[in-house]
């Protein structure tokens, strides 16, 4: 079918962009058809490139547009975008709050009942918000079961109940595994939340780890987790001038990925590939 659509489109001299919207590769695989899944990925971005039925390949990171351009093809790397008016920071809760997204395996929820307790044994007053619906439910509601005083479920949030939540919250903790890109860190970023997180191809290393927006540790080191969580809660709990400073730091890189400014690199995508 995409060879039909994509011939016809070429043969009328329509410039098409090929858009690699979800993993290319998965560069921490803990499962072994990852290495199949990669394997396929990579022979399908020859096929489509070779084909010459394309223009161009667009990516939401830049290790993705690194191994296409290194494949010999044209692409174009623009992340997403935030829109900055609706994630904005709001007066955070009275209580230490941790924000989780996601309850499955890529986003890493197994790797909350480890990290959980690690944490409580260390400060027993932070509150874990678990956010979401999915496949591994079994986990929110077991963390919930055993950390009743310290454990929320909000499951699926309407968008304005999401934004407040995470805006009154203090740390965002994303878990992923692999990503194309992971907006919710940069949404997180935009309500002046710092993110903790692993050091994976998206927003992690081309965001948070490049602009130095937070903790990105190695994937996959519980202890580092951990340990980026209670280094944020202490500094809140001691000195929250420096805790404000970095947050109004985080909403000024968030700034820097509004829509208006990334509309416009996409419209510089493309208006390039029209000439």
């Amino acid at each position: 079918m995409w060879d039909d659509v994509g011939l016809i489109l070429k043969r009328n001299r329509t410039p098409v962009i090929y858009a690699f919207h979800a993993p290319l590769i998965i560069f921490h695989p803990y499962r072994p058809t990852n290495h199949f899944l990669n394997f396929v990925s990579l022979m399908k971005t020859f096929y489509i490139g070779l084909n010459r039925s394309i223009t161009a390949f667009h990516v939401l990171n830049t290790t993705e547009y690194r191994i296409i351009r290194y494949l010999g093809f044209k692409c174009y790397f623009t992340p997403l975008g935030v829109d900055t008016s609706l994630f904005k920071p709001r007066r955070r809760s009275d209580k230490f709050t941790v924000v989780f997204v996601g309850p499955r395996f890529s986003k890493g929820v197994d790797m909350l009942s480890r990290i959980i307790p690690m944490v409580l044994r260390k400060a027993p007053w932070i509150k874990f918000a678990l956010v979401g619906e999915g496949f591994l439910d079994k986990y929110f509601a077991l963390l919930k079961d055993t950390f009743r005083n310290n454990v929320e479920i909000y499951g699926f949030l309407p968008q304005e109940d999401f934004v407040k939540l995470l805006a009154t919250s203090h740390v965002f903790l994303f878990l992923s595994r692999y990503e194309s890109f992971g907006l919710a860190a940069l949404e997180a970023l935009s309500c002046g939340v710092p993110v903790v997180c692993f050091n994976i191809p998206g927003a992690p290393k081309d965001i948070i780890l490049t602009q130095k927006a937070g903790i990105v540790v190695d994937p996959f080191t519980i202890d580092k987790i951990v340990k980026g969580i209670i280094d944020y809660y202490e500094m809140w709990e001691s000195n929250a001038n420096e805790f404000d400073r970095l947050s109004v730091m985080y909403r000024n890189v968030a700034l820097k990925f509004d829509w208006h400014i990334i509309a416009e690199l996409f419209d510089h995508m493309f208006k390039d590939v029209l000439v």
